[in-house]
């Protein structure tokens, strides 16, 4: 996995792999909260199942687009793309599990019941910036992204020579069929599909996360898909379509959004 020395951190700490006496994240939502910012975290150690944002960001037609390119020109078109998310999402604290040519799997881990920020707090700032990058790299680069927030289980494959955390559960298979809810948009700019099971996650708290990530004053924003509508190889899901609000050739860096 790629992303900052804290998050990798408290996730090995949640896995069982490496104690630690104190949270690494800071304090913003729960200082005044807890007498002692540690007591929960180290209480945590070795609780495996987590709660967090599970996205998958690939790029609309890319297959199209660099069929008859040799190899390095490939690389060299998908290096901005590639080197623009793993920042975006380490920048909000969050962690890059895989690339696969076009397609990158990330991680936000919710450190909140363990006295660290919130993230459905720091989930509004990576989309945002999602949408940025997007809008500077431009046409070429059109986005889609799926987005669940969910339960998932962390633990440790290890053999001769290697470890690596994994993160597995129904919420990263929710995320990778949201793909489907948006057909073959976008043609350019970004949208996405955001869902949650609604074995986990109520109507009031779905839409709450909803606000946060595509509302007022986000360059987003969204539409909630109807019951109708069924993912194949998934649970029950409470899903929404993410939008731009602004057509790519209107956008201007700094833009505000009623």
């Amino acid at each position: 996995m790629i992303g900052p020395r804290e998050t990798l951190e408290w996730l090995e700490h949640r896995a069982g792999v490496r104690r630690i006496s104190s949270h690494p994240a800071p304090y913003f939502n729960r200082a005044l909260e807890l007498d002692d910012k540690g007591d929960a975290f180290v209480a945590a150690y070795g609780r495996k199942e987590i709660k967090g944002f599970v996205g998958f960001v690939d790029l609309v037609g890319f297959s199209a687009r660099v069929v008859g390119l040799a190899p390095v020109k490939v690389g060299e078109y998908l290096k901005p793309f590639l080197c623009g998310i793993i920042d975006e999402v380490s920048g909000c604290g969050g962690l890059v599990d895989k690339t696969i040519g076009d397609e990158v799997m990330f991680v936000l881990p919710d450190m909140e019941e363990d006295g660290g920020t919130p993230a459905r707090l720091m989930i509004s700032h990576l989309v945002r910036g999602l949408h940025d990058l997007q809008r500077r790299l431009g046409a070429s680069y059109p986005f889609r992204i799926g987005l669940s927030y969910g339960l998932q289980f962390v633990d440790r494959v290890e053999g001769k020579g290697y470890a690596e955390c994994t993160i597995v559960g129904e919420s990263v298979n929710l995320a990778k069929k949201l793909h489907g809810l948006l057909g073959d948009e976008p043609k350019d700019g970004i949208s996405g599909g955001f869902g949650v099971l609604e074995r986990e996650i109520d109507e009031k708290n779905f839409q709450g996360i909803l606000e946060l990530i595509a509302g007022f004053a986000r360059p987003l924003a969204y539409r909630i898909v109807g019951g109708e509508t069924e993912l194949i190889g998934v649970s029950a899901a409470r899903c929404a379509v993410l939008f731009p609000k602004v057509p790519p050739g209107q956008w201007q860096p700094g833009m505000k959004f009623d």
